[in-house]
């Protein structure tokens, strides 16, 4: 897994994108990885998830268009109180837990000023959190070359690539965007759930 050539591949296919379209898409791998957090959060009782939930939620409604930007430097700044280090905890789930944060990062940076850049590192890192995963869970002696290809040939990995050219899709195909877009986005992303690395709160 080429974490450059996944980026640059994403920075290509975004580039058409308006700014709505870069938030939402942004948000989306985001949602999804939301269980991450919140469950690293219930295990270990670190910070206040419902802080990030709000945030989340405000992003689909910006992407509906209900929401103004304006609050978003603050929320800039809850998010870094809300960030776990990996220092503090000997268990893996700070690292998904972490990379949610900065998936939110990137969007709520993307919310408050459009970047293909932005956009593209919120999917990158929601594809290496897999990779990460299936490292300590599966394939722990592998590396290099072979590890790349263990992760990309993963279900796991194959089925979050699948959700992120689904979401291409319906985006693009959207020229403005709407209330209801948003909450077939954030449905679809949410997954019932479950985040791409298959693990669930309930």
């Amino acid at each position: 897994m080429n974490t450059r050539s996944l980026y640059s591949q994403f920075h290509r296919q975004l580039q058409t994108f308006s700014s709505w379209q870069l938030i939402a898409i942004a948000n989306a791998v985001t949602e999804r990885a939301w269980p991450n957090f919140a469950l690293f959060c219930e295990i270990t009782e670190f910070g206040e998830s419902a802080e990030l939930r709000h945030c989340l939620d405000m992003l689909w409604d910006f992407v509906a268009g209900l929401q103004s930007s304006k609050n978003f430097e603050r929320l800039l700044e809850r998010l870094d109180e809300q960030s776990p280090s990996p220092d503090d905890y000997d268990i893996f789930g700070v690292e998904p837990a972490l990379d949610f944060t900065v998936g939110l990062h990137c969007t709520i940076n993307c919310a408050m000023k459009a970047s293909v850049d932005e956009a593209a590192s919120a999917l990158t890192v929601s594809l290496s959190t897999i990779g990460k995963f299936i490292k300590y869970a599966e394939a722990e002696d592998l590396n290099g070359t072979e590890l790349s290809q263990y992760i990309e040939n993963h279900e796991l990995y194959q089925v979050q690539l699948d959700f992120i050219h689904e979401l291409i899709t319906m985006i693009s195909d959207q020229p403005t965007p709407s209330k209801a877009l948003s909450k077939e986005l954030k449905i679809f992303s949410a997954n019932d759930g479950i985040s791409q690395l298959g693990i669930s709160v309930d």
